[in-house]
């Protein structure tokens, strides 16, 4: 990148960030209610698959290293 354009985008300033922020956020594709739910129940499932696999691993090792103790 030149000097020019990195010089160009140091003086946006706040007003310009705030645009051109704005500007972004239209052009963003929102999800659906649909798809959010959709998309909701699938983050939920994995982390409470992900929760229990942690825990049995951590019960698994917890209960090996009491064996090893003893």
């Amino acid at each position: 990148m030149s000097d020019e354009k990195q010089t160009k985008k140091k003086r946006i300033g706040l007003i310009g960030y705030l645009k051109e922020t704005k500007a972004e956020l239209g052009r963003v594709t929102w999800p659906t209610g649909k798809e959010l739910f959709r998309n909701t129940g699938v983050v939920l499932t994995v982390v409470i698959f992900s929760t229990l696999a942690v825990w049995g691993i951590d019960t698994l090792l917890s209960g090996g290293l009491a064996l090893l103790v003893k």
